[in-house]
Order: structure tokens, then sequence, then C-alpha cells
């Protein structure tokens, strides 16, 4: 798939722009912190409704304006045949539409444009929080599975219920109830992240090794959770029961559900050794860069569909070995690449070229 055309209006700091992609490899150039990753950042949005940056509504819409829209025209190979993809943002709300027909819900958008990014913050991706990292696993699995998708939001809400009946002393029983309903919905969710990171860390380990250009350095993804490793789903709701039991006085005291997915991490290891703490920030940078590579690996192969790849400020701070590598990597003739920088680095002179200067964006 491919974007062919990009529309933002009031959309952060462009007031209009109409733009026109080529099929292959984009890399949209301009000075820093003019709005390079602000294209990246529209095309992003229309995948699974939300922005890769922290960010409300109000900072998607240019200041001094109510609404901000992004609309998209995207070729699948699924069906051969041009969609559209378009969001209306306003202070309080997104409404979004497919094939200019508004949808009710979010999730109605999943599946039909897919993207990965890469942003120069994803340097700390395994020393970050692991909320992050565990946004990485449900944002992957929700494209990848509708089942996964209303799994992980009914978790969220029912965590966010049994919390509040916690905190304000609710009968015993209906915190009761909550929770086997959040143990139910927890086996699905560890099962199909266990199982995701284990596909992941094969295909991760092959590119890392490919940019370094050896075999000598081993990449593991180290699933942490504190439910049960059961794959029986009996077993795992057997014992996450005494998980439970066993933690009651702590829930109490602290008003918070204290097992559960909500809880887990994901840890990188290189030869053996955590990347967090002893890992340099070159390895971090490929590594995770690796780890982005080997979802888009998955896409493919359930989807059936070359993502997207949306890389901001990728090759600045690589040296020209690793530069090289990596543009050799994602220079596939059936994907569409979008990289944003200052300079052309060698490798890179096959790019359609896109100048911006915050305001207007135009093809060299």
């Amino acid at each position: 798939m491919y974007v062919k055309r990009l529309i933002l209006n009031h959309f952060r700091c462009y007031e209009k722009i109409d733009c026109q992609f080529d099929q292959d490899r984009i890399y949209i150039s301009g000075e820093n912190g003019i709005g390079k990753t602000t294209i990246l950042e529209a095309i992003y949005l229309l995948t699974i409704g939300r922005s890769f940056r922290k960010a409300d509504n109000i900072d998607l819409i240019q200041t001094g304006q109510n609404e901000a829209s992004i609309y998209l025209i995207y070729h699948s190979e699924s069906d051969e045949k041009d969609h559209s993809l378009s969001c209306v943002i306003g202070k309080n709300y997104k409404v979004f539409a497919c094939d200019d027909e508004k949808v009710p819900k979010v999730s109605k958008i999943l599946r039909k444009l897919i993207a990965i990014y890469y942003i120069p913050s994803l340097v700390f991706f395994f020393q970050d929080e692991p909320e992050l990292r565990r946004k990485m696993l449900d944002e992957t699995l929700s494209q990848l599975s509708p089942q996964y998708f209303y799994a992980i939001d009914r978790y969220k809400k029912l965590l966010k219920e049994r919390n509040s009946a916690l905190n304000q002393g609710y009968d015993s029983e209906v915190i009761d109830v909550l929770r086997n309903e959040l143990i139910n919905l927890s086996y699905r969710i560890v099962k199909d992240r266990k199982d995701l990171i284990a596909r992941l860390e094969k295909k991760a380990n092959l590119y890392y090794n490919k940019l370094f250009q050896t075999k000598e350095r081993k990449l593991q993804l180290v699933y942490k959770t504190n439910s049960p490793d059961d794959d029986d789903q009996e077993s795992f709701i057997q014992h996450s029961l005494t998980l439970f039991e066993q933690q009651k006085s702590v829930e109490n005291i602290k008003k918070t559900t204290a097992i559960g997915p909500h809880r887990d991490d994901l840890i990188g290891l290189l030869n053996q050794k955590e990347l967090a703490r002893y890992g340099s920030q070159g390895e971090n940078r490929l590594a995770s860069l690796s780890l982005k590579l080997a979802v888009a690996d998955e896409y493919q192969q359930v989807l059936k569909n070359r993502p997207i790849l949306l890389l901001d400020d990728i090759t600045s701070d690589l040296d020209e070995e690793r530069c090289k590598n990596l543009l050799s990597l994602i220079n596939d003739e059936n994907q569409q690449v979008f990289l944003t920088g200052t300079t052309l680095r060698e490798g890179s002179q096959s790019y359609s070229v896109y100048f911006t200067d915050g305001k207007n964006i135009i093809r060299g």
C-alpha cells in the first residue's frame, strides 16, 4: 500500500497543504523544528486514531483555529483500489471517515492504512517507562487482531472501574466480579503478547545483525509479567485467582489492582545483558529500530500488505556504514518509505525530495 495524496487544514503549523506522493521513496527535507515530523504524524494518526507524539487534541490544531483536518488517499494492494481516510479534530473530539463515510468509532479505521513509525526519542525505548513498551505491543496487536483490540479496550475500561471501586470501598462481591472479568480478558492479552514477542525476537535479532554486519551480537526480547505463565486458559484462571487472593491486602491498602497485563514489560537483552542498563546509545537506537522493522515484517506476513515506513530523522545520528546498511534494508521496491532530515545521506539519492518551510511543502 502507499499514500498518494495528503491534505492538511490547520493541522499544527500548516494552514493548508495538498501533497501528491510517489509510490516508493520520499525524502522530506527542511530545517530542524520546521514541521517535517508533522507530515509523518498526520499519516500515522489515520492508521490508529492517535498521534505517535504525546499530544492532546488542542496541540494538533493550528493556533487561533477551532478545528483541524487530515484527508488522505491511499492505494491498497489487497483490492488494487484507491481509498480515502480522513479526520476532523476539535478540542474535545475526533471524527473519522473511510471512503468519505463517517465511521462510528476509531476501531473502524484499523487495518485500513498500515504504517510503522520511528522517531528519535525511541532511542530510549528500552530505557523509558514500561507504559511505552506496553503501548507498542497493544498498537501492534490491535492492528493484527480485532479480537485483541476488543480485549485490551475492554480490559482498560474494567481496570479503571475496578480501581475506582477499590478506592471507594465497594462491596467485595462487586470487586470480585470485576476481577473475574479482568482475568478472562488477561488470558487473551498475555497469550497474544507472549506469542508476538517470540515472533518479533527472531526477526529483530536478524535485522540488528544486518545493521551491524555481524553475527556476534544476540538481541533478545523478554516478556515480563506478574500474570501466570500458563498456556491453558483454565490453569491461567485458577492461578490468577490465587495471585489475586495473595495480593488482596496490598490492593486494599494501595486501592489499585495489583495483578494483570497493565503491569507488564518488555525487556531487551544484548548478549545476555540488559540494554537499558548496559547498552550504549547506539546499541539502544539500533535495537529499537530493529524491533520496528520486525513489526513491519509481522504486518506483511499477517495482513498481506507491506506497511508504509515513517522514519523521522533516522540517519542523522548514524555513522556512514550503519546509514548505508539501513538504507539498503529499507529500499524495497514494494514498500513506500518516508524519510525526513536536513541533508541527504549516501544511499538516499533515489528518493523523491520534498522541501518544507513549515508553511508549504513542494517537490524539489
